[in-house]
């Protein structure tokens, strides 16, 4: 969701011995309080540093990321000798940044090598553009019309009055977009089954992926931000609620405070200060948001949960969404709360709780949820750089081929995906269609060493929010050709944000409505990736574009002319640029 996020390499932390209720003080322009209940890791506070910033109070360093499976030696790029073109050269000089902190490449779709490079054979981090390692091998692999299956089991006898004499399972299959409305349709599917009255528990099987226990405050301590959502078997609404704010039409000077989805045992109370004649700008930088558990009070087994806003709020912003990761109790918290929350506002009647359990051997699935197509999903991640849909999707190519069959017997429990077998799983998809001597696009080729051999590709979570996870220009360059040349082209280009039109890049004037490229940003990082249409329309080129640098926002300039470049190509004058 997150186009250009921010990450600051993760810091040592000292080892954290909280209390079991644990409350943040509040600090910094705009403050934010979190804290956290019992079997909680850490509490955080905000620093009014910029919207959504949140800094980790203690939190163990993040470990550091296994590279994925090397392969024999990366051929190495020979460094173009022809100079660089003139206005990427001036943008370059512009930025103040040094020549050795790009990777840069051109090169036509069809054409044998690159047009021109600049150190693209030096592994970089990239940042979100890594996305299309992962969404481009799904595609390949699993093919667009691919779908997740989200299953219902009866525990029990259902009775003619609706009730369930027994518990209801919930068995996830990684489904990325199984936000609220996809979770309120399929219980209306239940209910138009006849199911009305769980007298058991709701049990959810997660056990599709096995994975870590996932810290959000590892990666940049940002612990509310949904970007930092874990990956789940069975993830509901990305894991994040949203806080949104808007004037009351029923109360004139009044400012109606929401939360979406509502969450079961959570309250919210407003205490906004409505102001008529501010000025909207930095809106949240005035709030104070305060997210803490009812002492002493139990709902279902799981504490009560109160948040509070308060401060300023200028009636000229209209209505504003405020997204937050929903932390909560723990990792199964938020999961929990919207299914019994979603089933009872539909009607339905839950006698136990919602826990996590095991699908019992020899279950028939009773009701199957389907997700929207892989082409669907893939557009989703890639136009707006959705760090947890990658997540999922990664982990999906690290399921055992006879999970994605769509022959395999229903009953038969999935084994389990983990991000062993996805890095390994998705290099060697890679590394299949990149070799040289491969050049139908069908990954069956076994030519040449790839140019993403070895240390040239290296995955951590597919997602690209990592200080591991990298690629070389020319490696990426490599495979955006293959892609190229594969049958899932249509679907994997028409996923990349159009510049100066949509998603990430709907702001870019290089190249607008003539290119379909895909951003990554990090602390340091500035990077972009895609397909740009020669001027005039005879062909494509692909651009890849990387810098690494403290100061890597000065260099975007440098990224956008190397693709206003690219767009005015002659692909078929050899001459130097």
């Amino acid at each position: 969701m997150m186009a250009a996020m921010r990450a600051a390499l993760p810091l040592p932390h000292p080892p954290l011995s909280p209390p079991p209720q644990a409350t943040t003080r509040l600090a910094g322009a705009r403050r934010v309080a979190v804290a956290l209940g019992l079997g909680a890791a850490t509490a955080v506070t905000a620093a009014g540093t910029g919207p959504g910033a949140l800094a980790v109070t203690q939190a163990p360093q993040a470990p550091q990321a296994p590279q994925a499976q090397k392969a024999s030696q990366a051929p190495q790029a020979p460094i173009s000798p022809t100079p660089w073109p003139p206005t990427v050269a001036a943008a370059l000089q512009a930025s103040g940044l040094p020549a050795e902190a790009f990777s840069l490449l051109v090169w036509p779709v069809d054409g044998v090598a690159p047009r021109w490079q600049h150190l693209a054979a030096s592994p970089r981090l990239m940042a979100s553009v890594m996305k299309l390692f992962t969404t481009g091998a799904a595609l390949r692999s699993l093919g667009p019309a691919y779908t997740w299956r989200t299953e219902a089991g009866l525990g029990g006898p259902l009775l003619p009055n609706g009730a369930l004499d027994g518990p209801l399972y919930l068995r996830g299959g990684g489904d990325p977009s199984l936000v609220i409305e996809r979770v309120q349709l399929m219980m209306s599917r239940w209910r138009g089954a006849g199911l009305r009255d769980i007298r058991g528990d709701l049990l959810t099987d997660r056990s599709a992926f096995e994975l870590p226990p996932h810290d959000p405050a590892a990666f940049d301590g940002q612990v509310l931000k949904p970007y930092n959502a874990g990956p789940d078997a069975l993830l509901l609404n990305h894991g994040a609620v949203t806080l949104r704010l808007l004037p009351d039409a029923a109360q004139p000077g009044q400012v109606r405070a929401s939360l979406a989805p509502t969450l079961d045992g959570v309250e919210l109370v407003n205490h906004l200060s409505p102001q008529p004649k501010l000025p909207c700008g930095d809106w949240r930088e005035a709030l104070n948001l305060t997210m803490a558990p009812v002492l002493g009070w139990h709902h279902l087994g799981r504490q009560r949960w109160r948040v509070t806003v308060q401060g300023p709020y200028p009636l000229s912003c209209g209505e504003r969404e405020w997204p937050l990761l929903w932390r909560g109790d723990g990792p199964d918290d938020h999961g929990a709360r919207l299914l019994s929350q979603a089933w009872q506002d539909g009607g339905g009647r839950l006698g136990g709780t919602v826990r996590n359990g095991t699908w019992p051997a020899g279950l028939p699935v009773w009701q199957t949820w389907t997700s929207p197509p892989l082409a669907t999903v893939v557009r989703d991640i890639n136009k707006f750089s959705n760090n947890v849909m990658a997540r999922q999707l990664f982990l999906t190519l690290g399921a055992a081929p006879a999970n994605r069959d769509a022959s395999r017997d229903a009953n038969e429990p999935p084994r389990p995906a983990t991000l062993a077998s996805a890095r390994g799983a998705t290099a060697q998809l890679v590394l299949e269609a990149t070799r040289a001597g491969n050049r139908n696009g069908n990954g069956s080729g076994r030519g040449q060493p790839s140019a993403c051999e070895g240390e040239a590709l290296q995955l951590d979570n597919g997602a690209g929010l990592s200080r591991s996870e990298r690629s070389t220009a020319l490696c990426l360059g490599q495979w955006l050709q293959a892609l190229w040349r594969s049958p899932v082209m249509p679907e994997f280009v028409a996923s990349l944000p159009v510049n100066g039109t949509d998603g990430t890049t709907r702001r870019w004037q290089a190249a607008a409505g003539r290119a379909h490229i895909k951003t990554g940003s990090l602390d340091g990082v500035a990077s972009m990736a895609g397909y740009v249409d020669a001027a005039d329309g005879s062909t494509r080129v692909i651009v890849v574009g990387v810098v690494n640098h403290p100061r890597a926002d000065a260099g975007r300039p440098v990224l956008q002319a190397l693709t206003d470049w690219a767009q005015h190509l002659n692909t078929s004058d050899a001459s130097a640029p």
